[in-house]
Order: structure tokens, then sequence, then C-alpha cells
């Protein structure tokens, strides 16, 4: 909970700059081919109307039926562009982080307010494993090849 709280405090600064960081990196990788790079904006468009989405419904302004349906609809569009890409790059271990970390922003923009009791879903859909360094120390594995390390009391 207290490391799921942390990152929720924090996601903006940590998360967001490392999935733009490994954007770039594979935009670059790619950068002779126009194609490529057309679908990467059109996919960090609709991803930003999906988190403008989320926001909407988190602050009220959207009722549910409609964001499951605009969500859903922006989804289907996202996966056909993703699949459109891998053709052309054949880089699933890349494309399979990206989708991690943005599965965990996803994770903590919805969320509104801090985790006051354990969550068994949602712990498993974020966390591979758990390694304990000492009797002291745990580093949790998170989805997109994350690790962080925890103090215990």
């Amino acid at each position: 909970m207290r490391l799921c709280n942390k990152l929720l405090y924090n996601y903006k600064t940590v998360l967001i700059p490392l999935q733009t960081a490994l954007q770039d990196l594979k935009l670059r990788k790619f950068s002779g081919k126009t194609q490529v790079m057309d679908i990467h904006k059109e996919i960090a468009k609709l991803r930003e109307q999906t988190h403008v989405l989320a926001r909407l419904k988190t602050k009220g302004f959207l009722d549910e039926a409609k964001y499951i349906e605009q969500t859903t609809e922006l989804t289907a569009k996202i996966n056909k562009l993703q699949t459109d890409l891998k053709k052309l790059t054949r880089s699933d271990d890349e494309d399979e982080t990206l989708n991690q970390i943005e599965m965990l922003i996803d994770f903590f923009e919805m969320r509104d307010k801090p985790i006051t009791k354990f969550e068994e879903s949602a712990f498993e859909s974020i966390v591979e494993r758990i390694v304990v360094i000492n009797q002291h120390e745990l580093e949790f594995h998170l989805i997109g090849g994350l690790k962080f390390k925890e103090k215990i009391k």
C-alpha cells in the first residue's frame, strides 16, 4: 500500500517521463520510417484522449456508460495501430514494456485518493513479484520491468 501511494503521488514525475523517454528511443530507432513515426504520433494522441476521458470521469463530468463506450472505441483504435506498428517494427519486447508502463499510468490516473486498505486485484495487476532483500527491505518488481525497494518496519 505504501509503495502504491508513493507512486500515486509521484507517477507524473516518474512514470510519464519514463514512458516519453522509451517512446523517444523507439522513435529514434525507426526515425527513417515516416510511417512508423506517424503511427506513434497517432497512438500518443489517442492515449492522451484516453487520459482526458479518465480525468473527466474521475471529476464526475462523464458518466460511466459514456466513459466505457468512448474508451473502448479509443482502445480498439490504439490496438489496431499497435498491430500495424508491430508489423513494421518487429520489436515485441519494447512494445510490451511500453504497454505495461501505459497500464501503470492508467492505473494511477484512475485513482483520486490514496489506498487505505489492501486491494488484491490491484496488487495482482501491477506487481509481478516481491523479492525479500533482508528482514528490513523488500524489492517490488512491477510490470514494465520496474523495481522499487521499500523498507519495512
